[in-house]
């Protein structure tokens, strides 16, 4: 876009994260030689999960769920069995590394077979997902995992705008 006069800017209304990137700006006219400088446009946007695995695993085995997002700033992940907060420790390890986070079980037992919600967070917005560890053959209920979902997101929603 050309601009004249002296305190030119440019305004990108409506501007999505698909629009983040090196932008350049360039001065010239007749008496020097074009000026040109250079700027980064970073769009922050809530997270969006976009990959998300469930997981047989047998009893005495390793088990790994894998959870991922997308967003700007970078999200905050936590872990759920049920509805309790689950941190590192008894044989489970949660690992986040920028948009991954996994949480590894050491040596299934029968008490970790379930559903577990992976939650991520940035100051623009929170989401959820469900994924399950069950055993190999076992049928996964969709219907339970959404309510429990649900569940769990308010109760989330509740603790960040109130005090729990």
């Amino acid at each position: 876009r050309d601009f004249e006069g002296e305190e030119e800017f440019l305004e990108i209304q409506g501007i999505t994260r698909e629009q983040s990137g090196r932008y350049e700006c360039k001065a010239a006219n007749e008496v020097a030689s074009a000026d040109v400088k250079q700027v980064r446009v970073t769009v922050n946007y809530p997270p969006i999960i976009t990959e998300s695995n469930s997981n047989e695993a047998t009893t005495g085995k390793q088990a790994i769920l894998r959870c991922e997002a997308s967003a700007v700033p970078a999200p905050d992940f936590e872990w759920y069995k049920d509805d309790t907060r689950i941190n590192s420790a008894q044989g489970l390890e949660i690992r986040n590394t920028g948009s991954r986070s996994v949480l590894m079980v050491a040596n299934v037992t029968e008490e970790h077979y379930g559903n577990y919600t992976c939650v991520a967070a940035n100051k623009l917005g929170i989401t959820n997902t469900s994924l399950y560890l069950y055993r190999p053959g076992t049928p996964i209920d969709n219907a339970t995992s959404l309510a429990a979902s649900l569940w769990l997101m308010a109760n989330i929603l509740l603790c960040l705008f109130c005090t729990c």
